[in-house]
């Protein structure tokens, strides 16, 4: 652990960047969140937060933004319980995230709460999510929780941990936050990489073979999880949530991440959905097939499993490989783009 921590520490500590990242975001979103502003706070500030661009650490937390903002006043409620430090963190998360039943606000779960509490109270709280967590875990530093533990109790916990490295090795929390996306193998430097770069690296990574498609769907796939109930899939299907947090985007399996994994509200069946993403027809094909066969095994058990293949286009390829494939159907996406002249007289 020392060496990792520190070797990690050494490669940064001359980045201005590294400390000016923090004075930026803590700033900001430290104030807007502030309690005496929070009667202020408006659905755009909020959700601004969430963007990884804006945040310049926690990728992801966008897509539940529409979930959460839905009622302000709940959320302006929920976050100044949050943030009361008249009250015991333990009372306050047990008031957000209640035992044996759902959160107070469906979408506002640790990966965003946690991150909240770091940008208001920078020397207190650190971030828990699932890749501080992996952190923690390579490091074996991970503790073990007690059966029935509450979120609160767990995260009391964690965060014990995340200010022992912090005062050990004299760093921020937030400092700590980017190490551990470090040791995890996601650097919150890369942020500063144009879009175009970012894709091109991830399309070398997984073997695309179409970088239009594969940024089409990319985007396509943040749009689908964000509008999910306003899609025909919502209307049958349910998201995925796990302490509060949306696990149904890139859920993680031991042989890859599939793009959407849902289930059915009546049924309990699954649903797996796969974006070709530039990929070729047969790529898709067998990643979807082991995708199905791997929700089967490990999580199915007597449910049904049902899988999507979404594709900007259509080929004769995939169409042969999909007829002795009844379990899988096929969608084919349409993007419409129209431009109005305004009035202005």
């Amino acid at each position: 652990m020392t060496d990792l921590i520190k070797d990690i520490i050494e490669k940064y500590k001359t980045d201005t960047w590294w400390q000016e990242s923090e004075k930026m975001v803590v700033g900001k979103y430290g104030k807007l969140f502030n309690p005496s502003n929070l009667n202020k706070l408006t659905k755009e500030e909020f959700k601004s937060f969430l963007l990884i661009k804006n945040n310049l650490h926690w990728d992801g937390i966008h897509r539940q933004g529409n979930l959460i903002t839905e009622d302000m006043n709940k959320l302006k409620k929920a976050l100044s319980v949050l943030l009361d430090e008249n009250k015991n963190i333990k009372d306050r998360l047990n008031f957000l995230f209640p035992k044996k039943e759902n959160n107070y606000i469906v979408g506002l779960g640790r990966a965003v709460v946690t991150p909240i509490l770091l940008v208001v109270y920078p020397k207190k709280y650190g971030a828990w999510n699932s890749r501080s967590e992996e952190g923690l875990k390579k490091l074996n530093l991970f503790t073990s929780f007690s059966r029935g533990a509450s979120f609160a109790d767990k995260y009391i916990k964690i965060n014990a941990i995340l200010n022992d490295i912090v005062e050990k090795y004299s760093i921020s929390l937030w400092q700590l936050d980017g190490i551990m996306g470090e040791i995890t193998g996601y650097s919150p430097f890369e942020i500063k990489m144009p879009e175009e770069e970012i894709f091109q690296k991830e399309a070398e990574e997984y073997g695309i073979e179409n970088i239009y498609n594969f940024g089409m769907e990319k985007h396509l796939e943040d749009f689908l999880i964000s509008n999910w109930q306003r899609t025909s899939f919502g209307k049958n299907h349910e998201l995925i949530y796990e302490e509060g947090d949306l696990i149904s985007q890139q859920y993680s399996t031991d042989i890859g991440y599939i793009d959407i994994l849902a289930i059915n509200k009546k049924t309990g069946d699954y649903l797996v959905v796969e974006l070709k993403k530039g990929k070729s027809s047969d790529s898709v094909i067998g990643q979807i097939t082991r995708y199905v066969a791997w929700v089967k095994e490990n999580l199915a058990k007597t449910k049904k499993v049902k899988g999507i293949i979404i594709v900007f286009e259509t080929d004769e390829k995939i169409k042969y490989s999909l007829k002795s494939l009844p379990d899988i159907d096929l969608y084919v996406y349409k993007v419409k783009f129209k431009l109005e002249k305004e009035k202005i007289n």
